[in-house]
């Protein structure tokens, strides 16, 4: 006999994980907001990096924890739900080198020579930035575009692969002893382009998988033509 216990706790556990994700988004982009109210900098030319250094500084880290918490749900939800096996492990990457960026300050925009902390920091947030666009993209080839979230979530991945390109290209011109063009200026303004495109991804995902994930059609078979009688 099969009783409905297991299922109902399943459910349960499902429910929590979900609220636990959205509740780490909602609350991580809350301390965001707030810290970037009071920080007085210009979002369109400061990096976010440099609101460390602003009164309410502390809420940079707690913030990156948060969203890094709300990815660990989404990875264990995905775990359970009919989704492809690799957005667990990335949803995990993501989050840890979140916490690398959150563990590893980087050093104030008036230093001299950059620390080795700051190198950390600077390459952990390369890398969860390359992560979660290269996830949002497989995201959305492998759902071959059947469903809604997934042509979001694809157009996420496709724009913050290209906002980070545009920020890192002032970086690559700069190990070259290149100038950098005009809008490089406008760093903070990119930066937050690929920030805000990848959390919207992240918030998609969510809830494709709280809805236990969609079924994805199979792509229609290729008849072989019929011969023709000569």
């Amino acid at each position: 006999m099969i009783t409905a216990a297991p299922m109902r706790n399943r459910e349960i556990v499902l429910k929590r994980l979900t609220l636990a994700g959205f509740a780490g988004i909602g609350l991580g982009l809350a301390a965001m907001v707030v810290l970037h109210a009071t920080s007085g900098l210009n979002p369109a030319h400061a990096v976010i990096s440099a609101h460390l250094y602003t009164p309410h500084g502390w809420l940079l880290p707690v913030s990156l924890c948060l969203f890094a918490g709300g990815a660990c749900a989404f990875a264990a939800l995905a775990r359970s739900v009919a989704a492809p096996r690799w957005m667990a492990p990335l949803l995990a990457a993501w989050a840890g080198l979140l916490l690398l960026v959150a563990a590893f300050p980087s050093d104030p925009p008036t230093a001299g020579p950059y620390s080795a902390v700051h190198f950390v920091h600077r390459y952990a947030a390369f890398a969860a930035f390359c992560v979660m666009a290269a996830l949002a993209i497989a995201f959305g080839r492998w759902a071959r575009g059947a469903c809604r979230c997934a042509r979001i979530v694809s157009a996420c991945g496709w724009v913050a692969l290209g906002s980070l390109a545009v920020t890192a290209l002032p970086y690559a011109l700069a190990w070259f002893d290149l100038a950098s063009p005009w809008w490089a200026a406008a760093g903070g303004l990119n930066q937050r382009m690929t920030v805000g495109s990848e959390l919207l991804a992240l918030a998609v995902l969510g809830s494709w998988l709280r809805r236990g994930g969609d079924p994805v059609p199979e792509p229609p078979a290729v008849r072989e033509p019929v011969p023709v009688p000569a």
